[in-house]
């Protein structure tokens, strides 16, 4: 059994109590949460400890993994509780806020000796690895170019929400793109240049909103156009399309992998399917092909048992900031941005 403890009650927080409860070998046992309702929200559906500070819940002898789902830029105080009692980390995307807390948060985790992970779901769904497969494969043939859209018209925060406030989130190229540009950096490798436009929540719009749109070259020639939007009307939806000489592949907000072949027609992938046709359910980490967030601390407790794993790293973590970083960069210069 792997106990959980939480740091942040909150919707993320309650979504990952949730999955853990669902796991055989897994349990949380404590909560922290600077609102005293969301605490006892937690203790009351889950029987966790209701704790009063980090550092009190992380030296638990009855917590094996923190879990940190407060809001980005609180996310170094977990970790820092974390790391003092030696505990293994599963630290929700984003990382944190600025540079310069990635640049020392990567010094002192890269060599950490317990588990480190980030929230970077889309890595532990089955659609995702079977793309990653067939990529790595060369199932169709050279990529030349990917396409990112990812509207949200149903944005709704508020002045007095962390989330809409852009020192506190960054906007949604630091929450919102980073699983994208860390799935394009899983796929295509290093970055080379950015450049960006965008409205980086700006004060002068009538109500909270953001966009953003990016040409992200990488130094295998891959060239990414990456849209999104925290818009408060229009289109709800996530694709990313992947194009190569010989077909292109599609991930949408289906389970499924859409493959349109050079001739013929279009053909959906059921990721779980091809998969267990080549025998790869060891990339889940042998977990079923459910639910990411579930597949996920399924992953997380298969590494802290010592079992193989792929778990996104906080040099992951880091270079998904980087380039977020660099966006932001490009947008308020009007410049680009080279990667070193």
């Amino acid at each position: 059994m792997i106990n959980f403890g939480i740091i942040g009650a909150g919707r993320m927080g309650s979504n990952h109590a949730n999955c853990i409860a669902e796991l055989p070998n897994a349990k949380v046992t404590a909560v922290y949460d600077i609102r005293p309702e969301a605490s006892a929200a937690m203790n009351e559906k889950h029987g966790a400890v209701i704790c009063n500070s980090p550092e009190e819940l992380a030296a638990r002898a009855d917590v094996d993994c923190v879990v940190i789902t407060s809001p980005t830029y609180c996310h170094q105080e977990g970790i820092a509780a974390a790391m003092a009692a030696n505990k293994a980390i599963f630290c929700e995307k984003a990382l944190c806020r600025t540079p310069e807390i990635a640049d020392d948060l990567l010094k002192k985790l890269e060599n950490y000796d317990k588990v480190f992970s980030v929230g970077f779901v889309r890595r532990h769904m089955a659609k995702s690895i079977l793309v990653k497969k067939l990529l790595d494969e060369g199932f169709i043939g050279k990529v030349r170019y990917c396409n990112v859209d990812l509207p949200l018209g149903i944005y709704r925060r508020l002045p007095g929400d962390w989330f809409a406030d852009y020192e506190l989130c960054g906007g949604v190229l630091i929450d919102m793109l980073a699983h994208h540009v860390d799935l394009a950096n899983w796929f295509f490798g290093e970055p080379q240049e950015v450049y960006a436009k965008g409205l980086l929540l700006s004060k002068e719009l009538p109500r909270p909103s953001d966009y953003a749109a990016s040409i992200l070259t990488y130094k295998n020639g891959v060239i990414c156009n990456l849209m999104c939007s925290w818009w408060r009307s229009g289109r709800t939806t996530e694709l990313m399309e992947i194009c190569g000489d010989e077909g292109t592949l599609i991930i949408d907000g289906s389970a499924d992998v859409t493959y349109y072949p050079l001739e013929g027609e279009k053909q959906i992938l059921n990721a779980e399917t091809e998969l267990k046709k080549d025998n790869v359910d060891a990339a889940l980490n042998q977990v079923s092909f459910g639910n990411g967030f579930t597949n996920e601390f399924a992953n997380i407790i298969a590494a802290i048992e010592g079992k193989n794993n792929d778990l996104p790293t906080i040099r992951d973590a880091w270079n998904s900031l980087n380039i977020a970083f660099a966006m932001i960069e490009s947008v308020k210069t009007g410049k680009v941005v080279t990667f070193k």
